[in-house]
């Protein structure tokens, strides 16, 4: 009997290490895409953001010229200072009358720019320039209002700091003065009527004569003190001598107890408190602060932040801690973008508490 075998065929499949490969693979892109639609998102947030605030001033500004605002009931937009994210708008919302409401950021958006109120008169200006900047976390956008009113989002370079300062010339000897009339010679007048009299010569005054004591003696001297001569007085009374009064007894002071003088405060002084920087003019693009403490006695820690959690400058301490009494020099440089312009603020703070928490402004312009 003839026995047929089965026919065995050839199976296809993936090894493990194949599957491992692939699953890799698809959680790599699979990361990437999530961190970039992440990234997306908080790009979206902060320019929903800054051009909903930059709406907002618009209609602030229309609001004021449409109405005439007169001085004191300008449209105006506020921020509160860096870390917030909510700003409050005034004007007049359809009722007739001004209102103040409080509009938010997007979750996750901030301010990092120092706290401000843009006002504008019934010509749609403010007083000077100012830039806001809306910050994300990672990145932050511009604001910018110019002392004319106009207002962008997100540029580098801003009008009213391009236009150079104007001089006026003073011009002199264009205008011949006016002659000065010459004064006449005046007489003095003749005094009319009697002549003044002559005033008579003082006249000495009379010495008056000195009154001679009198003597009542008899010219003897017999019982008198004065036996020299005949003419003693023979009643005169001796002087009486003056008993001398009695010392008084000084009383000890009694001596105080010596008490602990307690230690001085510690204090912590910065000077200057304010920098003006520039992200393109030489010379400007560095500025220095120092940080003193006196009346320490122990040692501290300093450190140098930006309020807000912004990054938009740098930071750098010669000394981050200190034995004692001394000082540290705070370097800030600018960095260059457009969102890094505008007044921030820098905390500094020591570690223990030394004194209050000393507040830098830094002025960044292009």
């Amino acid at each position: 009997m003839k026995c047929h075998g089965r026919k065995v065929t050839k199976q296809s499949g993936f090894t493990i290490m194949q599957m491992i490969v692939t699953i890799a693979i698809i959680a790599v892109v699979s990361t990437f895409g999530v961190l970039g639609i992440r990234n997306a998102r908080a790009e979206y947030r902060l320019q929903n953001s800054a051009r909903q605030f930059a709406v907002y001033l618009e209609k602030a500004r229309a609001d004021a010229i449409r109405r005439h605002a007169a001085p004191g009931n300008e449209s105006w937009v506020e921020m509160s200072g860096p870390g917030t994210n909510t700003y409050n708008v005034r004007m007049d919302y359809g009722s007739g009358a001004l209102e103040t409401r409080t509009f938010e950021l997007e979750p996750a958006v901030t301010f990092i720019t120092t706290a401000q109120r843009t006002s504008f008169d019934w010509r749609g200006r403010i007083s000077a320039h100012w830039v806001y900047q809306v910050f994300n976390g990672d990145k932050s956008m511009p604001v910018d209002v110019s002392g004319s009113g106009d207002i962008t989002v997100g540029e580098q370079h801003f009008p009213d700091e391009l236009i150079p300062a104007v001089e006026i010339a003073t011009v002199t000897g264009d205008v011949i003065p006016d002659a000065e009339p010459t004064p006449s010679a005046e007489t003095s007048p003749t005094p009319s009527g009697d002549p003044a009299p002559n005033p008579e010569p003082d006249q000495s005054p009379t010495a008056t004569p000195t009154p001679t004591p009198a003597n009542n003696g008899n010219g003897n001297g017999g019982s008198g003190t004065n036996n020299g001569n005949g003419n003693g007085n023979g009643n005169s009374t001796p002087t009486p001598t003056p008993t001398p009064a009695a010392t008084p007894t000084a009383t000890a002071t009694p001596t105080p107890t010596p008490q602990s003088t307690p230690l001085p405060a510690c204090v912590t002084t910065l000077g200057p408190s304010t920098l003006s920087l520039s992200q393109s003019t030489s010379g400007q693009q560095t500025g220095t602060a120092v940080l003193s403490m006196s009346n320490a006695f122990e040692a501290r820690t300093i450190s140098a932040t930006q309020a807000g959690s912004g990054n938009s400058i740098v930071l750098t301490l010669s000394q981050s801690r200190i034995q004692g009494s001394g000082y540290s020099i705070l370097t800030v440089t600018t960095k260059h973008g457009a969102g890094n312009r505008g007044s921030f603020q820098v905390n500094l703070n020591v570690s223990p508490t030394c004194g209050n928490t000393q507040q830098l402004t830094v002025k960044v312009s292009n």
